[in-house]
């Protein structure tokens, strides 16, 4: 059993190098399409012509972080990550939009927390990384604003 063992390793080790040569390939696509900036052909490959994600799935943290630097958001703190985190896991779970000032709550921040963090509830869906949410809610989330004074450049980070 020792020189069977010892005589399929040579494959075995062969078969893992192939593994990790791919997962490579795919890692330097991956990043070659991510360096190309949502502006460009990974723009409409992910996002449809309303800037949400065509396919939840695809979304990654980096591809988050890309989308915050184009919306003029900065750099994501950890209250950002938790509430992006909770806004998608919210809606895979359920299928619904969370409502704000419970959102909020949960994480014991002020009732305004997305329009300050992230301008509207409208961003904090995109970097999310959720699909469009239909037109009525869109209208909703697009005319929600930040109170004068208050946005992402105020948020203490």
């Amino acid at each position: 059993m020792a020189n069977q063992n010892s005589s399929q390793q040579p494959r075995l080790d062969a078969l893992v190098r192939d593994d990790q040569r791919l997962d490579e390939r795919l890692d330097e696509r991956l990043d070659e399409r991510l360096d190309e900036g949502l502006d460009g052909r990974l723009h409409a490959d992910v996002l449809d012509e309303y800037g949400f994600f065509k396919d939840p799935d695809l979304w990654t943290r980096d591809l988050a972080l890309r989308l915050a630097a184009e919306m003029d958001i900065g750099e994501l703190s950890e209250t950002h990550w938790r509430v992006i985190d909770q806004v998608r896991s919210d809606y895979l779970d359920s299928g619904m939009l969370p409502v704000q000032p419970t959102l909020c709550h949960e994480f014991e921040l002020d009732p305004e927390c997305i329009l300050r963090l992230f301008g509207g509830p409208i961003d904090v869906w995109r970097l999310a990384g959720l699909p469009n949410p239909g037109e009525e809610a869109r209208t909703y989330m697009e005319n929600q604003e930040a109170p004068e004074g208050q946005g992402t450049t105020q948020v203490p980070r």
